[in-house]
């Protein structure tokens, strides 16, 4: 495919929303840090030496992990996009989890997340609204005809155990392994 009409496809703008969404997330995570840092340390200052020394651990935290995330753009330095665009082999299985929370039976939140496991053994995680998470699924199984896809139990054994194991390639189209 080409990287201009990946990049055009609903399913692409999902994604990219998703990273956007958490580079957002970790960057008021981050300003919150460092000002409940600031306060702390402005309001044990006189008072209390321990409290004094942890807001400003707290604030140099934040301050460092701000600037950190403040030198990549939202989505241009994303390891998962390039990895898309770049190298799509290096993305061996793809499947996404939908999260319930059900305290005393009622629903309070409900959210999912596409994890994407590395043919290195490491994995990027995703989180998307629930009712995209079947179009970009279809989008990236077409995308990444070598990866697998779904989860089972099994994938994860053969995951933990080799995760060339789950390249297509190696195996079927059902995802049975070949004998």
């Amino acid at each position: 495919m080409d990287h201009n009409n990946i990049d055009q496809h609903p399913a692409m703008q999902t994604l990219v929303k998703g990273l956007r969404r958490e580079y957002f997330l970790k960057l008021w995570l981050f300003v919150g840090l460092s000002a409940f840092g600031m306060l702390f340390l402005y309001a044990f200052f006189a008072h209390s030496i321990i409290l004094s020394i942890f807001g400003l651990i707290c604030t140099v935290l934040g301050l460092r992990f701000l600037f950190r995330l403040l030198r990549q753009d939202a989505t241009e330095d994303s390891r998962l996009l390039h990895l898309l665009h770049h190298q799509p082999k290096q993305i061996v299985w793809v499947y996404s989890v939908v999260t319930e929370r059900l305290p005393f039976g009622f629903q309070v939140a409900r959210y999912g997340t596409m994890y994407f496991k590395l043919i290195d053994g490491d994995d990027i995680a995703v989180s998307l609204p629930i009712p995209q998470l079947k179009v970009v699924s279809k989008f990236l199984n077409r995308l990444l005809p070598h990866a697998t896809f779904g989860y089972t139990k099994d994938r994860e054994q053969w995951y933990i155990a080799s995760p060339n194991m789950l390249l297509r390639d190696e195996r079927g189209r059902d995802g049975e392994l070949k004998w």
